[in-house]
């Protein structure tokens, strides 16, 4: 009976911590330690962070029976594993492309667009590209210009010849104009084409 008191004894003598089991022995105890601790008392804390669990720089915490991470800017899971895919939301707009990053993400932009999500149909008219005040229409990846009378080329940069489909009559010599042209006559005629005789006014 006295060994019996004795051992039970022993238990409330040298008591096991953290809610650990304590098993009497003969001339000793056993502690039984719950998950997380170690230790002949069960007084130690199990170090999760002991073996670098966390990846890509994240900072480990220690638990009891466990660690937490806390990760840096760009990754997630219970390790830091993955890299968070900053394209999934597809951020690139006009048939751009995502390329992922850390923590960033870059668009290529197709030709006629910029800005970071290639938001910005690029204005080819900024040049001021159209001569003798055409009227410059910007497109994707391109203008095009709409010419005065009297102008045409790509860049409205060519005068028409009105002259050209030979207008003056009676020998007199054409003076191309812009968007016109004037008849110089010669002697002895008159008009705006030189058609009239001045004797017979025919």
């Amino acid at each position: 009976v006295s060994q019996s008191r004795y051992e039970i004894y022993e238990c409330n003598l040298v008591p096991c911590f953290f809610q650990s089991t304590c098993v009497d022995l003969l001339n000793g105890f056993l502690c039984i330690c719950q998950p997380g601790y170690s230790g002949q008392f069960c007084d130690i804390n199990i170090d999760e962070c002991a073996s670098a669990p966390c990846q890509n720089g994240g900072t480990c915490q220690d638990l009891v029976n466990g660690y937490q991470c806390a990760c840096v800017a760009g990754y997630s899971g219970v390790q830091c594993q993955t890299n968070i895919n900053e394209c999934a939301s597809s951020p690139c707009e006009h048939g751009a492309t995502c390329i992922d990053g850390i923590n960033q993400y870059q668009c290529q932009c197709v030709v006629g667009y910029s800005g970071v999500r290639c938001q910005t149909d690029i204005n080819e008219c900024a040049s001021e590209p159209c001569q003798n005040n055409g009227i410059c229409i910007d497109g994707v990846a391109q203008y095009e210009c709409q010419c005065l009378q009297g102008f045409w080329g790509v860049h409205c940069e060519s005068s028409v010849n009105e002259c050209a489909s030979l207008p003056c009559q009676n020998g007199a010599t054409c003076s191309d104009q812009v968007n016109g042209y004037v008849c110089n006559c010669a002697a002895g005629y008159s008009g705006t084409l030189c058609q009239t005789d001045i004797v017979t006014g025919k």
